[in-house]
């Protein structure tokens, strides 16, 4: 009821509200400026399931990166713990070798020079062995067999030493 009073109020004293005279260009003026800022105010109104996609599919590429970049620091961890395992075996092993063939220089100067040349094909199988090992080609495997490498040199020169040791005896 109350909407009812007002309007009546409004229609009976509407002359006493209109006391400003507007120009009819005055109004397209208002008017044209209320349609522009309506133009500059539209909002983009994304359903929200489209919302929800987006999150999942961020979501997604965020955990396979994650997870790539994990995968990719572990291996270089395993592949770093190795490489020292191997540098490690391959000074201790060197330096035997090292001692093993000046022991043999100092029994007999022309042996040293043929025990080089038959260290050769076992020079050659453990730089086979240490493309594979670059080739990531089940590392603990390899690495066994670098070592094995090394220990079957070891061995031979200690046979020679003994043969040459047995022979200045004689």
């Amino acid at each position: 009821m109350e909407t009812n009073d007002l309007k009546n109020f409004v229609d009976l004293n509407r002359d006493a509200f209109e006391v400003y005279d507007y120009k009819a260009e005055d109004w397209e003026q208002i008017a044209d400026r209320l349609d522009k800022s309506r133009q500059h105010k539209r909002s983009v109104i994304i359903p929200l399931r489209y919302v929800w996609r987006a999150a999942a599919i961020v979501l997604f590429v965020l955990g396979g990166t994650f997870y790539m970049s994990w995968v990719n620091w572990n291996a270089q961890t395993q592949e770093m713990m190795m490489s020292t395992e191997l540098q490690e075996a391959e000074y201790y092993y060197n330096d035997l070798i090292a001692i093993k063939v000046a022991e043999i220089s100092r029994l007999d100067r022309t042996a040293e020079q043929e025990v080089f040349r038959n260290m050769e094909v076992l020079d050659q199988a453990f730089l086979e062995l240490k493309r594979d090992l670059k080739d990531n080609a089940d590392n603990e495997e390899v690495l066994h067999a670098m070592i094995d490498n090394y220990k079957i040199k070891l061995e031979i020169l200690e046979q020679i030493i003994m043969q040459l040791e047995e022979r200045k005896e004689l």
